[in-house]
């Protein structure tokens, strides 16, 4: 176990026990998110992820305006 880990545990301690059982089910929650991510990304192509990446350029080119055409305006 990390040094940060423990720290973070001896803090948990010292609070009552229902607000350790919600910061218990925050970090569960958080395991099963990364998870369940990592198994999303496992399964995703390299040519998936390139298509992906030229949507979200194409959607940013878009929706956004250069610096110079936005200093020129004002």
């Amino acid at each position: 176990m990390s040094i940060l880990l423990e720290k973070a545990i001896k803090q948990l301690e010292s609070l009552p026990k229902r607000r350790q059982d919600v910061y218990a089910s925050m970090i569960f929650d958080e395991l099963e998110s990364e998870m369940r991510w990592d198994k999303l990304f496992a399964r995703t192509s390299g040519a998936q992820i390139k298509k992906m990446e030229q949507m979200v350029r194409g959607d940013l080119k878009k929706d956004t305006t250069s610096l110079w055409q936005f200093l020129r305006a004002q």
